[in-house]
């Protein structure tokens, strides 16, 4: 399709296919954002622009149609917004879908993240400048191409998974506005708690949302999570998960002391570490192996500053982010675990860890929140356990 071709007014068209591209439909209504998006693409050897959607009812239906390689789907559409129309595509024909939004957060609702949790596999921003950037183009192609090569499955909803546990508790307080209802749990007299560290990258939001949502309110131990997202993102991720959740779910600040219960969420574009104090430290330093923040900067300082009583968990991702870290807990004595393969949107930052041979257990995601549990409750079982014995 020649550059230009979009215009204003535009209707829902299909386009030419070519073979061996990566065919991808945009579900767009603004003719601005569309003719960006076309030129992005066109612009690539090997991607093509196979349809235009300007509502969600007829991404849903080019798709079938079609069936892409990637959709580019905006959420604030008209007819069907991109919300419904992910969940739609998603239990029909599942398809990579890319969320492509101006305000993550608009309206009050998260509809972006609970495009996340119906299926889609990540988010960007929408451009914020026109032509864009050139490290903006790249890091957009570079996510596009990625996705495009990840196996989906069928979702049958597009909410959150709820353990039965949480799903009133969950209800009442969204219904309630959420007043202070989070009580973290206290600190046991004499006992430092375990410290639980996460790493995660592409389809982990959803991965995080499933085991944060399973965690009971007073949950022992404090959760500090690196989770790589597009720049602007990690206020709106902090909070979507802490409206899904019973635990409390903060973004972390420098010299902020960390309690049982709540999840310290590192800032986009600063390294986040524990401090031999156990404070956190929050800082503008340098990328390390191109992330900022870095799992392996935050899982070395647990290894330094918590080990044996830390926990290291990589979720699903792109890389090898965390596997170093991994391997510093691990040789510390502290137990390390990784999502299951199975459940896992891209398998690359587990199977780092793996293949180093530094991952105590392979958890399913389903069993994640257990099974934490069960570990963190071990902890104090022989901490008691240790204190009984020097009593005696």
């Amino acid at each position: 399709m020649p550059k230009g071709k979009v215009r204003t007014p535009i209707s829902d068209i299909i386009l030419e296919s070519f073979l061996g591209r990566i065919r991808i439909l945009i579900a767009e209504d603004s003719s601005l954002f569309i003719t960006v998006l076309s030129e992005l693409i066109e612009s690539e050897p090997d991607m093509e622009l196979v349809g235009l959607a300007t509502n969600g009812a007829k991404a849903v239906e080019l798709c079938e149609q079609l069936k892409p390689d990637l959709i580019l789907m905006d959420i604030h559409m008209p007819v069907m917004d991109g919300l419904t129309a992910t969940g739609r595509i998603m239990a029909t024909c599942p398809t990579p879908i890319l969320v492509v939004t101006a305000d993550p957060h608009r309206g009050g609702v998260d509809l972006s993240f609970k495009a996340l949790s119906a299926g889609a596999l990540d988010l960007v921003s929408k451009p914020g400048e026109v032509p864009m950037r050139e490290a903006e183009r790249f890091g957009f192609l570079r996510k596009m191409r990625l996705l495009a090569g990840i196996p989906v499955v069928r979702h049958v909803r597009d909410r959150l998974p709820d353990s039965s546990a949480s799903k009133a508790t969950n209800a009442a307080k969204i219904e309630d506005n959420r007043p202070a209802r989070k009580t973290p749990a206290p600190t046991k007299p004499k006992e430092s708690p375990p410290i639980l560290g996460i790493v995660a990258s592409t389809g982990g939001p959803r991965a995080l949302g499933e085991f944060l949502g399973a965690l009971p309110a007073d949950f022992g131990a404090p959760i500090l999570l690196v989770q790589h997202i597009t720049r602007g993102f990690a206020v709106h991720l902090t909070r979507w998960l802490d409206a899904n959740s019973q635990v409390n779910v903060v973004l972390a600040k420098n010299g902020q002391r960390i309690r049982p219960g709540t999840v310290y969420v590192a800032p986009t574009e600063l390294q986040m570490e524990l401090s031999s104090t156990g404070a956190l430290k929050v800082y503008d330093g340098p990328a390390v192996a191109g992330y900022r923040p870095s799992g392996d900067v935050l899982l070395r300082s647990l290894a330094r500053h918590a080990a044996p009583r830390a926990i290291g968990l990589v979720l699903s991702g792109m890389g090898q982010d965390g596997a170093f870290g991994m391997a510093a807990l691990y040789r510390s004595g502290a137990v390390t675990l990784v999502q299951d393969e199975a459940s896992s949107v891209v398998y690359s930052m587990p199977s780092a860890a793996l293949e180093r041979g530094v991952v105590s257990e392979i958890v399913e995601l389903p069993h994640m929140a257990t099974r934490v549990q069960e570990i963190v409750g071990t902890f104090f079982e022989n901490t008691q356990s240790k204190s009984h014995h020097a009593r005696k």
